[in-house]
């Protein structure tokens, strides 16, 4: 079978970051996408620059962590005015999930995602890879995502519906998540019965901590806990026993 390994964050700190790389070249990550909105970003695509011939090295479309890439009176329902985004939390508060209303602005959250693509392409010299949502995610954010993947003519994990995750999901309890799961478990025990499918996607959140993560995000101890796994030589092994192949995004969209 064939088998995305994603790592999502690349470019949310420079400790993640270089935790991703580690995952990259000395364990299963082929796929990382990128956050263009951050302090750091440029640094961590000059870091990952040698390997972006052998990975899918993509986007990851953003609207709640950091600053946004356009000015706050062009999206003002997006940010406060200083230009930070609204977490996933006080996004949620603004949302009735009850009455599946969405508060969210079509027109701004297609202007704030298409300028943090344009950024991409400023940055890394091309388009991305592959197109995938953080955190946060609602009926807006899938259409205006459907909409970019359909326009740059860019792959889209939402669009990988027949592709399950795995243990990690579109959920307000992702931190939740990772606490009462165990990856290695998940995997050598193939509880998502990968070694029936065709194709699998296991996205992660590995990578290293520094300071500037825990201002940032509450997924923590958990990118380390990731990283040690997909680095670690049983995971190796059961990929080779299992004639597993490791694909990116690029081998997906050739399909």
């Amino acid at each position: 079978m064939k088998l995305l390994v994603q790592a999502d964050d690349f470019g949310i700190t420079k400790a993640v970051s270089l935790g991703i790389l580690h995952g990259i070249t000395n364990g299963i990550v082929k796929n990382t996408g990128l956050f263009t909105n951050m302090d750091c970003s440029k640094e961590c695509v000059d870091l990952i620059r040698p390997y972006i011939d052998d990975i899918g090295f993509g986007i990851d479309l953003n609207l709640s962590t950091g600053f946004s890439v356009l000015n706050h009176d062009l999206i003002p329902t997006l940010t406060k005015e200083n230009n930070q985004f609204y977490s996933s939390s006080e996004n949620r508060m603004m949302d009735n999930e009850d009455n599946n209303f969405d508060h969210l602005n079509y027109d701004e959250v297609y202007l704030e995602f298409n300028a943090q693509i344009k950024k991409f392409i400023e940055l890394v010299g091309k388009k991305p890879d592959y197109i995938h949502n953080h955190a946060y995610f609602t009926k807006t954010i899938f259409d205006v995502t459907k909409r970019l993947s359909y326009e740059y003519e860019i792959p889209c994990s939402i669009d990988l519906g027949e592709f399950n995750m795995g243990w990690y999901s579109h959920s307000k309890d992702l931190e939740k998540q990772y606490n009462e799961n165990n990856l290695k478990e998940y995997l050598l025990e193939d509880k998502n019965e990968y070694l029936n499918k065709e194709i699998g996607l296991l996205v992660t959140h590995c990578g290293y901590m520094d300071a500037d993560l825990l201002k940032l995000s509450s997924f923590t101890t958990c990118r380390i806990k990731d990283l040690e796994v997909i680095t670690s030589l049983e995971i190796k092994e059961w990929i080779i026993k299992n004639n597993i192949e490791l694909i990116t995004y690029k081998q997906l969209k050739e399909r």
